[in-house]
């Protein structure tokens, strides 16, 4: 009910690159911009540095003053605002043992809820005023990332650094958690001489770790974009399933036609269509 009371009000003054639990919008989408923005700089003869960032337990971080805050400015109804984080400020915990013993009531302070429909809509607002960078931003709830394309790899690197720069100081101003452990950089060229180059790109003083194909939101995106390895981790996933399925089945002792069907449908074919509009091109895709 609150949902739909807010999401007409809220979406609209959401930023388009955050296409997270939106209407219309899905990972499908993002991994799709993403992927044609880098093809396209590759007809240009340009070289691209991605940062995928990685948030530390995101949704248990938001700070509730701040979202108050954001919440007021973007949400007209006042008396909506206050229940909404009426909601948020009246949740507590116990933590039981197996062997039965409980520990003290603690009451949660930050975060929304884990599992809420209405978690990823607050997440949203949150982060909906993410400062302007030189890269291209891509956000699907707290799946962020940037894209920089240029015709150096000093620029790249320079305008990359900026803006994660400028990034962090929004977060760390809003009590989110960025984990510089886990953010990592990747570089998209067709040049195979530098097929192993590593790109320079620091948070704080420490130098992100750069992975040749970082895997975005399911979708694992390689130098050149062949998807190789991608679609060979899918294979394994899928033939893996449909093993599962076999033993499923039996003449007398199986399960129906009609479980079979549906455990299929969503064992098997979610994971071998996922984001196929992406890799349907690859020359790796027969195999």
């Amino acid at each position: 009910m609150i949902l739909s009371r807010i999401e007409p009000v809220v979406d609209p003054q959401l930023p388009r690159e955050q296409a997270g639990f939106r209407r219309g919008r899905s990972t499908v989408d993002q991994v799709t911009l993403l992927t044609q923005d880098i093809e396209d700089s590759f007809q240009a003869k340009e070289k691209v540095g991605v940062v995928l960032l990685d948030l530390t337990a995101a949704y248990d971080t938001v700070w509730h003053r701040g979202l108050h805050l954001k919440l007021l400015r973007t949400i007209p109804d006042r008396h909506m605002v206050k229940f909404i984080m009426e909601m948020l400020s009246n949740r507590s915990f116990i933590l039981r043992t197996s062997d039965g013993q409980r520990s003290r009531l603690r009451r949660l302070r930050n975060g929304v809820p884990q599992g809420s429909v209405l978690s990823p809509l607050l997440f949203n607002i949150y982060i909906h005023d993410l400062p302007e960078t030189t890269s291209r931003q891509y956000g699907y709830v707290d799946d962020l990332a940037i894209m920089l394309r240029r015709t150096t790899w000093s620029a790249v690197e320079q305008g990359l650094n900026q803006d994660m720069s400028i990034l962090a100081a929004y977060l760390r101003k809003w009590r989110l958690q960025l984990s510089t452990g886990k953010t990592v950089s990747a570089a998209y060229h067709l040049c195979n001489g530098e097929a192993k180059r590593e790109l320079s790109v620091s948070v704080d003083n420490k130098r992100l770790e750069h992975q040749l194909a970082p895997k975005y939101l399911g979708v694992r995106l390689d130098r050149t974009l062949s998807y190789k390895r991608h679609l060979e981790e899918v294979r394994a996933k899928v033939t893996a399933r449909v093993s599962l399925i076999r033993r499923l089945a039996g003449t007398t002792w199986g399960a129906s036609a009609r479980t079979l069907r549906i455990s299929t449908q969503a064992l098997v074919f979610s994971a071998a269509e996922y984001c196929a509009p992406v890799w349907s091109r690859s020359p790796h895709v027969k195999k």
